[in-house]
């Protein structure tokens, strides 16, 4: 039983380190528009249950977690597939990732600095932090945007978004009320993409409508790896604790070696 919940690291890891990528047609009748945009507000965000599903050929797989935010922070994930035992966790930080294997007693750790020049692979700790949190954002922009940074397409009731920041191409679709309903990140000439999807808009305590279904789908040209993640409920500024040990007892790994060994 443990053996098949190993996957949670493969795919937390291809969720975490894979950037988009894809070829686009140029927007035509573009518009700017200085409308307010709809951003949640908080000082940490908590998702006491989640459920994360992860396609795997056929099959998909369900684990159960936690995800906590502190704004412009940390952002940490814990996965406790079995009675709230956490096989796993992961952290991203703005200068940092780790990944955590309990049941092997391994991790991996690495600046993102080092990671960018060792793999190419660019992990944007905003990026992150604006998908599990309904946010519009702009790549390498930890600033708030309106949204007169983009090209803006009007198709019926909603509003495509497009903006192309150092070769990096993002696309929002976005309702009458500017909520973001969807987003996709790609480069050109790169077979590589990364799209989620909001579902199940609910109303927190603080009256914001909340995405509680994300629907994330990777691709590089070839094979596509998708991950739901469901909220069951959310908490917005309640004292939480960061704190992310990592046992002495445990090895230190490459990532190339954590890979290999659970694919």
């Amino acid at each position: 039983m443990w053996k098949s919940k190993r996957c949670w690291i493969y795919y937390c890891s291809i969720f975490l380190l894979v950037i988009a990528s894809c070829k686009t047609q140029k927007v035509q009748n573009v518009t700017k528009n200085e409308s307010p945009v709809h951003k949640l507000e908080f000082t940490t965000f908590n998702v006491p249950k989640a459920t994360f599903t992860f396609a795997q050929r056929q099959n998909s797989m369900n684990v159960n977690g936690t995800i906590r935010i502190r704004k412009d922070s940390i952002i940490v994930l814990s996965f406790q597939p079995l009675l709230g035992v956490e096989v796993g966790r992961a952290s991203i930080t703005q200068h940092s990732l780790t990944i955590v294997d309990r049941l092997n007693k391994r991790y991996f750790k690495a600046d993102l600095d080092s990671l960018r020049k060792e793999t190419g692979v660019d992990i944007n700790y905003h990026a992150f932090q604006a998908i599990f949190t309904n946010a519009l954002f702009v790549y390498n922009n930890p600033e708030r945007v309106s949204f007169s940074a983009f090209e803006e397409v009007q198709v019926g009731e909603r509003s495509l978004l497009q903006i192309n920041k150092s070769g990096i191409i993002q696309e929002f679709n976005v309702n009458e009320e500017r909520r973001v309903l969807s987003g996709k990140m790609f480069m050109n000439n790169d077979p590589f993409s990364i799209e989620w999807n909001y579902q199940n808009f609910t109303s927190l305590e603080n009256g914001y409508f909340l995405p509680h279904l994300i629907k994330i789908t990777v691709s590089d040209g070839k094979k596509q790896h998708g991950m739901n993640v469901s909220y069951n409920k959310v908490e917005l500024d309640k004292k939480l604790n960061f704190h992310f040990p990592v046992p002495a007892s445990y090895t230190q790994v490459t990532l190339e070696e954590m890979l290999k060994m659970l694919q």
